[in-house]
């Protein structure tokens, strides 16, 4: 009897689906569907009414071929069953009431969001796959929400810059688990020990920015990020984890997090996880344990017994560098090299010495940026290095405080390849005494002098080889001067200005 029961309810969604929208619920009795595979590509989406009922069992795989899950009634998959989602383009599953699925494969495409919008999130009982781009949640609902996983259950994917969760990840159960939390553009997991109770569930999402500005939903408040325990100087304005204990306990749980890029705001050592105890930020690292300060180091610590932790951020236990650098970019554009960064938080800021080196190793001041000086918001930065090297070019940010400290960016590079413009650059043409001189390959030996208006050879600290040169003009007067280098009987001149 039951398979004919079976029979007659895939019969029954076969007619809906050649509407332009599946809908279950109405005349639709329940609906089982036993074993076997369905596809689902109704053109308007599938819907489940208040009344409606969709169960999988017998490791039935139900495809949706289309771009709207609405789900107000139930829908319930079974062990082993899947639910594939296998439509072109963005997805969304909405509705009010939370689909329960054992397996589920979005399978949507590379770059395509996958759109939670339902107002209780769903379940996963079994194995996720995420072979899509970002998946969202509805943040202000927070762990209500949420991508919801059982005990036991697991995923695969969401583990890039490109493909994560962007909004809430709820976990129930004891065994440990990764939260694939990011901003829609960057990665910033959160992993816990196992709790000690099978019952117990965790909720997290992440938050760029400042803590004390960005609120936080889950109580509707910020955190100020000057309000911390005595062994805490300063939190990390770079962003924050949303965290919420839903049931259970938390206590003696270790959080590791995958950190933003640091190295502007504290040491490696001096790093701490930090959460937020309803009045201050408090140490949970209680020693360093950062594996560095660069973009994705991990930092960890431990949720003390007892406690009320509501979010989790980065904190030092040193005065804060006076600057934090929210990012550097490089370009090669034209064979010029276009420098920009940004900073979060500026503190007695003086200038940006622009530095390059050759080797990564050996670096040379190219340039000065005047800085804004003091701020809390993002300020953004500009440079053009006119003339890069020949082939490889690394370059820094270091910004000078008032009292003369130094704080580095990280290291970036460039290669260069311009022979085939057949490039000579000299630099800066209007100088104080300095000079560069950078050649393509072949003008290793050429002959470099510097004549003043009439011809005559003047003197000058001239490196007789190479094909990047450093000159230094001394003891003549100021006014114009022509730079000669010789190479292959061929000559070429450049007019120099030098204004000692």
């Amino acid at each position: 009897m039951k398979r004919l029961l079976t029979i007659a309810a895939i019969s029954a969604i076969a007619v809906a689906a050649r509407a332009q929208n599946t809908t279950y619920g109405n005349s639709n009795a329940p609906v089982v569907i036993d074993g076997g595979y369905f596809s689902d590509y109704s053109p308007d989406g599938t819907t489940v009414l208040a009344g409606g009922h969709v169960s999988l069992s017998g490791s039935a795989t139900y495809e949706h071929g289309n771009n709207l899950f609405q789900n107000d009634g139930t829908w319930s998959s079974g062990t082993n069953s899947l639910d594939l989602f296998l439509s072109t383009g963005s997805d969304t599953i909405g509705g009010s009431s939370a689909p329960s699925f054992f397996n589920v494969h979005f399978n949507n495409g590379a770059g395509n969001i996958m759109a939670i919008t339902n107002t209780q999130g769903i379940h996963i009982a079994g194995q996720a796959q995420f072979s899509n781009g970002i998946t969202t949640t509805v943040r202000s609902n927070t762990n209500i929400g949420a991508i919801h996983f059982a005990d036991g259950a697991a995923y695969t994917g969401a583990n890039t810059d490109a493909q994560h969760i962007n909004g809430y990840v709820s976990k129930t159960g004891n065994d440990a688990f990764t939260f694939p939390l990011g901003s829609g553009t960057d990665l910033r997991t959160l992993s816990i020990s196992g709790p000690a109770s099978s019952t117990t569930e965790i909720s997290a999402a992440w938050f760029a920015g400042d803590p004390g500005v960005v609120a936080d939903p889950s109580d509707g408040s910020t955190h100020s990020s000057t309000s911390v325990s005595a062994s805490i100087q300063a939190v990390s304005t770079s962003g924050f984890w949303d965290w919420i204990p839903v049931a259970g306990s938390d206590d003696g749980i270790t959080v590791t997090v995958s950190m933003p890029d640091m190295t502007g705001f504290a040491n490696a050592s001096d790093l701490r996880l930090v959460g937020w105890d309803g009045t201050e930020w408090i140490d949970l690292s209680g020693s360093a344990t950062a594996t560095g300060n660069t973009e994705n180091s991990s930092l960890s610590g431990t949720i003390p017994t007892g406690s009320n932790i509501t979010a989790i951020s980065i904190g030092s236990v040193s005065t804060p560098l006076p600057i934090l650098f929210s990012g550097f970019e490089v370009a090669n554009e034209d064979c010029k090299a276009l420098l920009n960064w940004h900073t979060a938080m500026e503190q007695n800021n003086d200038y940006f010495s622009v530095e390059r080196s050759q080797d990564g190793r050996n670096f040379q001041v190219i340039g000065k940026v005047e800085a804004v000086g003091n701020s809390n918001e993002t300020q953004n930065y500009h440079f053009v290095d006119a003339y890069p090297l020949i082939g490889s070019n690394y370059y820094r940010i270091v910004q000078i405080d008032l009292n003369g400290s130094r704080h580095s960016s990280v290291i970036k590079h460039l290669d260069f390849d311009c022979n085939n413009k057949g490039f000579i650059k000299v630099y800066p043409t209007i100088t104080k005494g300095l000079l560069y001189v950078d050649m393509p390959k072949g003008y290793e030996q050429a002959k470099i002098s510097m004549v003043d208006m009439n011809g005559r050879r003047v003197i000058a600290d001239i490196p007789t080889a190479g094909l990047n040169r450093r000159l230094r003009i001394s003891s003549v007067a100021a006014g114009v001067y022509f730079l000669r280098i010789e190479h292959n009987s061929e000559v070429e001149a450049f007019k120099i200005v030098y204004q000692p």
